[in-house]
């Protein structure tokens, strides 16, 4: 397995180039993020995320997927004012945002008219994408129903080998999944809490920002 660890500039430098080459090639890779590591392929094609899938042994799921920034993010998926508003204390940060898509995203990634969005707070996982220029799966480094890791060595060697790359990053940050909020509500509301969930609370309360 190509384990590529972060101690380094040099190292952050490999890590980063020959993620991209991966993507770039279809493959999948195992990444660090703010809330835990996670598998990224290429999350608008269909044969990337079908790898992804088959590789967490997981059915009819759909999967998050992890932007740059705004303006990659708006191609992707329908964004009010008051949600913007709303998203500019949150983002980037551990929070998933359910919106309304405008990209047809493979079915592997969702079937309905929704899509799960993320901006970590995560500088190489934001780097790789900004990058690639387009958005990668986030779904977490394990098999589907098993616990979620934060380390490296909580992910199973089979999922190692089967990435191209092993990008090592320490221990995320917060270390569990992240708090999840549905944007396509009238009043936008946590569905799952998760990392920093009391205070997403306090800033989806805040009226004064809106």
């Amino acid at each position: 397995m190509n384990i590529i660890n972060l101690d380094s500039w040099s190292s952050y430098g490999k890590a980063s180039d020959e993620s991209l080459k991966a993507i770039s090639a279809g493959e999948m890779i195992i990444y660090p993020t703010d809330t835990l590591y996670g598998i990224g392929a290429n999350a608008t094609d269909a044969n990337a995320v079908s790898t992804v899938n088959e590789a967490k042994r997981r059915e009819n799921k759909p999967i998050s997927v992890l932007v740059s920034d705004f303006s990659m993010m708006k191609k992707y998926c329908l964004l009010d004012n008051v949600s913007f508003a709303i998203l500019q204390h949150l983002f980037p940060g551990p929070v998933t945002g359910i919106f309304r898509k405008k990209y047809d995203f493979p079915s592997g990634i969702t079937k309905t008219d929704t899509i799960a969005i993320r901006i970590p707070c995560h500088q190489f996982a934001v780097s790789l994408v900004r990058k690639l220029g387009f958005p990668i799966t986030s779904t977490s480094a394990n098999f589907s129903g098993a616990k979620s890791p934060s380390s490296l060595d909580e992910i199973p060697d089979e999922l190692k080998e089967i990435a191209k790359v092993v990008v090592d990053g320490g221990r995320c940050h917060h270390g569990i999944e992240s708090t999840i909020v549905d944007f396509t509500l009238k009043v936008p509301e946590i569905i799952r809490e998760g990392a920093g969930s009391e205070s997403i609370e306090e800033i989806l309360k805040d009226t004064s920002l809106v």
